[in-house]
């Protein structure tokens, strides 16, 4: 009989490709990845964090690691992607690029701004899906994993583009979880609240602090990752972090508008702007 880890190589190995593998929620998911004997390929504009994350990685492990270095906001990236994965079978795609960084109003940002995240959080995730997506379906097996956002799950000001393109991610997960099931693909939605990665600490936030109770408001970044893993196959969405799980009932119990409100109201609070 195969093992519990066995099963999960077979099915989701011998590669894995992780898009914004070189920190926080990503590099977390590489890791866990490692522990289960699955090879990576990190994609990340940062060649210092890819060669960090590599080193830690392999300081763990003896997965091999191969590390790209491209902006997935750009154009033209795809055929490198392709070219340096011909020779490999990606079992696994991760796509967590997308994290926002800072917040605006709107028409107050150079529309470049938004189209930046067009191209991450939509374009990005379309590109390589449909890519491996297709090599999976010819082997009939495979996983991927979309990271979206609770800034997701309603509009608000000052992260529009940013929330908008995250209900992107979630809907073409539950998209792909129905048309790519019958093929032996899982496909899950994984939405992450707020997590202590260090862009996040970057921005200036206590990723210590904690609640009214005291409990920690940041989740880590290996719990969102390991739900995720745990899940991959109770698509199409999983809320990541119970505390969120419970937030969303509260959400869906409101009225869309006060629900929006509320939503630029903690974005402001969260980002220190004056409403």
């Amino acid at each position: 009989m195969m093992s519990s880890q066995g099963s999960f190589k077979h099915q989701y190995g011998p590669w894995a490709l992780i898009a914004g593998g070189s920190e926080g929620i990503g590099l977390a998911f590489a890791e866990l990845l490692a522990q289960r004997g699955i090879n990576l390929v990190l994609l990340s504009r940062n060649d210092q964090k890819l060669s960090d994350a590599r080193a830690t990685i392999r300081r763990q492990s003896a997965v091999d690691v191969r590390c790209i270095r491209i902006d997935l906001s750009g154009d033209d990236y795809m055929p490198s992607v392709i070219q340096a994965t011909a020779d490999i079978e990606i079992g696994l795609l991760i796509y967590n690029a997308g994290a926002v960084h800072g917040a605006e109003l709107f028409l107050d940002q150079d529309v470049t701004s938004a189209t930046h995240l067009v191209n991450l959080n939509c374009r990005g995730p379309v590109l390589l899906a449909h890519h491996f997506g297709r090599l999976m379906r010819n082997r009939r097996r495979g996983g991927m994993i979309l990271l979206s956002s609770m800034a997701a799950l309603a509009g608000g000001s000052y992260i529009a583009t940013y929330a908008a393109t995250k209900s992107f991610d979630i809907v073409f997960a539950q998209s792909l979880w129905h048309e790519l099931k019958s093929d032996n693909i899982d496909v899950l939605g994984l939405i992450a609240g707020a997590t202590a990665t260090p862009a996040m600490a970057a921005s200036g936030f206590d990723l210590s602090q904690g609640d009214e109770d005291g409990a920690p408001v940041f989740m880590s970044s290996v719990a969102v990752a390991q739900e995720g893993l745990d899940n991959l196959k109770n698509g199409p969405i999983r809320v990541a972090g119970e505390g969120n799980r419970a937030a969303l009932d509260w959400f869906s119990s409101l009225p869309r508008a006060e629900l929006v409100e509320l939503m630029s109201q903690a974005t402001a609070d969260l980002y220190q702007k004056n409403r």
